[in-house]
């Protein structure tokens, strides 16, 4: 009678999950077609629905009943940014406002609902073990390993003789696989791709404005270390340019094929550190970047380098020159990017926390660190001080709450008289309709600078409740604003149309009086292949999945936020460490960018994906 009764609740269980996951499936689907567009009427609808079914029971299935609390928490994070991000558009398929509310909510719910059954499986693949065994070489398979393999074959082929050599000297044919592929590129934009940016840091090393911190002064040196010594020999400009360009390529190499290097010798298998690499050599913005005078791509490199030494700095009981590169590598996440710098502060606590916490194994990594700070900190104030480096304008920094205060000004919005007398002491507002750009912070910052930003920065605490007042009163601007200037580092898509933003796309040299002009150094056929190649790796980020995420900073930043809560998640929870750097990076990017989405300003981040995946799967294992 027991039996009968207990398979009665089984069978009645088994009833209600297939109820629960048809009637998520549904809404699902719901908030996909109002996501989309697509008609109720569509057949594909139906079959959709029958498919999320089968999707969301073989996770239960796989889960075994493990319902991971941070694996909620994530997809109701991301299903509300993307509800967020297109309320508008939802709300303007309804004009009553009861059905506006029920469409969001049906949205965000269904986005719940297909986020959380997605993530959670992945939670549970890695924290099972099972993304170790597929990712990771274990002990008890190492004489079946791909070496072990290649032996056996005695390298009757060429490619196993290659991929002997590849194994043996990952570090080697790591840098020059990485140069191989680089260099058309720097040969087609010889002496480089240069932006206006990088012509303002050009005329700082030559002497022709002063010196600033507005661009890292430590990347204008770097530069100017570079340019002035070729420069002078030669007496020609565009020679000494390419010549900075090639170091940092070279640079570049060199950390890749570091980290390369470090993922394999902490047991990744072969056949992912080559995937790595090639993340590194094919993808064709890298080609760009690796050739572009931007102090964001030796940014992304000291952050790679900061993961890299540290989980070689965790796994290993000799550190050797380690602890060095460790250091360089926070010194120069401080000051290649002046985010870089508040990033770095920001994780102080947390690696003091993770430091002190087995004091006697990772003293050296807290001596390591608190060396960085002081150099840090006296390298960013009392040196520049006495070298007279101007410090970045007071207004730069401000951004984000410029950008929303004038949204409220643009849309006519009452002050009352005596704020509105605040405002004009500081700025004209006659062009402010014209000038405006909901996406684009530099028009309203010129505004800021024309007027009396001394006269603001005297008076900071009266505007700052100024600004807080009127965002207390106008809250739906504020917000709607904030989304516009934001949205292209956390919206988990390229949005199209007007809101879209393009990748390596640069090229040439801008207009400038310092004669810097651009020299194909490939012609015909090589010069035509290498654009052809790269438009079309460029133009497949729109019709691949997958290959297109590499291409989304949103997407990315989704992928960073699921590897965090995977190692939290864990019992091992130091390894955090290196993506915790790259999330606040990207959180003081989305508090003070000036643009609603360049991909340059996240570079760094996506560098970091072959780390995102493979750290949630890593052990603290003694190499």
């Amino acid at each position: 009678m027991s039996d009968e009764l207990q398979m009665s609740n089984t069978s009645k269980t088994s009833n209600n999950l297939m109820i629960i996951f048809l009637l998520q499936a549904f809404i699902s689907i719901w908030a996909i077609e109002s996501l989309v567009n697509v008609g109720a009427q569509n057949i594909v609808g139906l079959v959709l629905v029958a498919a999320l079914y089968l999707l969301y029971k073989k996770e239960n299935d796989i889960s075994k009943g493990y319902n991971r609390k941070m694996s909620f928490v994530i997809s109701a994070f991301f299903s509300f940014l993307y509800t967020f991000y297109n309320c508008n558009e939802l709300k303007s398929q309804y004009d009553n406002r009861l059905f506006q509310v029920i469409v969001l909510l049906v949205v965000f719910t269904g986005l719940l609902f297909l986020f959380y059954h997605a993530v959670n499986a992945v939670f549970t693949w890695y924290l099972l073990g099972r993304a170790h065994e597929v990712v990771f070489i274990c002990k008890e398979c190492s004489n079946t390993s791909d070496e072990a393999m290649s032996e056996q074959k005695g390298y009757k082929s060429i490619i196993l003789v290659l991929k002997h050599i590849f194994t043996k000297r990952v570090f080697l044919c790591s840098f020059i696989i990485c140069l191989i592929f680089w260099f058309p590129g720097y040969l087609y934009e010889y002496p480089g791709i240069i932006t206006p940016d990088s012509i303002n840091q050009i005329e700082q090393t030559l002497g022709f404005v002063p010196l600033s911190n507005h661009h890292p002064i430590a990347h204008t040196l770097l530069i100017g270390l570079c340019l002035r010594p070729v420069y002078a020999v030669t007496g020609n400009i565009n020679t000494a340019i390419g010549f900075y360009t090639l170091v940092q390529m070279i640079l570049m190499a060199l950390i890749v094929a570091y980290s390369i290097n470090t993922l394999r010798l902490i047991g990744l298998r072969l056949r992912w550190v080559y995937l790595a690499l090639l993340f590194y050599t094919i993808i064709p913005f890298q080609w760009v970047y690796m050739v572009t005078m931007w102090k964001d791509v030796l940014f992304a490199g000291f952050v790679m380098l900061f993961a890299a030494s540290f989980i070689r700095l965790v796994v290993s009981n000799s550190p050797g020159c380690d602890l060095i590169i460790h250091f360089i590598a926070c010194v120069g996440t401080a000051l290649y990017r002046n985010n870089g710098l508040y990033a770095f502060f920001l994780m102080i606590p947390f690696m003091c926390i993770w430091g002190l916490k087995a004091l006697r194994k990772r003293k050296n990594m807290l001596i390591t660190w608190g060396l960085a700070l002081i150099t840090i900190i006296v390298i960013r104030y009392p040196v520049m001080s006495g070298c007279g480096v101007v410090q970045p304008d007071f207004v730069e920094s401000l951004s984000i709450p410029i950008q929303l205060f004038c949204r409220v000004l643009v849309e006519d919005k009452d002050l009352g008289a005596e704020d509105t007398q605040m405002v004009d002491k500081i700025i004209d507002t006659t062009y402010i309709h014209e000038l405006y750009a909901y996406d684009f912070a530099d028009n309203m910052k010129e505004l800021f600078k024309a007027g009396h930003p001394d006269y603001l920065q005297e008076h900071i605490w009266e505007y700052a409740g100024l600004w807080i007042r009127t965002g207390l009163k106008y809250p739906g601007f504020y917000i709607d604003e904030y989304k516009n200037m934001t949205y292209g580092y956390w919206y988990p898509d390229n949005p199209k149309g007007e809101n879209n933003y393009v990748v390596a796309e640069n090229d040439g040299v801008c207009d400038n009086a310092l004669g810097i002009q651009r020299k194909w150094l490939i012609y015909g056929l090589p010069a035509n292949l290498w654009l052809k190649t790269r438009e079309i790796g460029i133009k497949l980020s729109d019709m691949l999945p997958g290959y297109g995420i590499l291409y989304c900073m949103g997407s990315t930043f989704f992928l960073l936020c699921i590897s965090i809560g995977i190692i939290l998640s864990g019992k091992k929870r130091g390894i955090v460490m290196p993506l915790l750097l790259v999330f606040f990076g990207v959180c003081t990017v989305l508090i003070a960018t000036p643009v609603a989405a360049d991909f340059r300003y996240s570079y760094f981040m996506t560098m970091m994906i072959p780390f995102i995946i493979t750290l949630p799967a890593f052990r603290f294992m003694k190499e």
